[in-house]
């Protein structure tokens, strides 16, 4: 993959990780209210202080991948936290999945351009 495209996949990304993550902290973006079980799911995370830590790491996760420190690491977190994301959304609200699905794809797109990084961790 070209280095320039992997950049701006890195920014991007490292955009959408700050911006989100600081946004569990301040919300300055309105969040649609989930209906049935999600919802008190979401509810039971926000008041737990997990969203918060979610927060956190997208925030270092973020600003890692701007800076282009940590990228292999930063790639760990936004998976793990984009997966997830792409199932809640799945599951129990739809009609948000799209940003949890574009999330993941710069992150995994992101870890084949890195792919070299994670061999010990792909290999069966």
């Amino acid at each position: 993959m070209n280095s320039t495209v992997i950049m701006v996949l890195r920014i991007l990304l490292g955009l959408f990780l700050l911006i989100f993550g600081i946004n569990k902290f301040a919300g300055f973006m309105e969040m649609p209210a989930i209906p049935g079980d999600g919802g008190t799911l979401m509810g039971i995370y926000a008041t737990s202080g997990f969203m918060s830590i979610i927060g956190a790491l997208e925030i270092i996760a973020g600003l890692a991948l701007l800076a282009g420190k940590y990228v292999p690491l930063a790639l760990t977190f936004s998976v793990a936290i984009m997966f997830n994301a792409a199932v809640f959304h799945a599951l129990h609200a739809m009609g948000g999945i799209g940003g949890a699905v574009v999330g993941l794809l710069l992150s995994l797109a992101l870890v084949y351009a890195y792919k070299d990084r994670f061999k010990s961790l792909l290999s069966a």
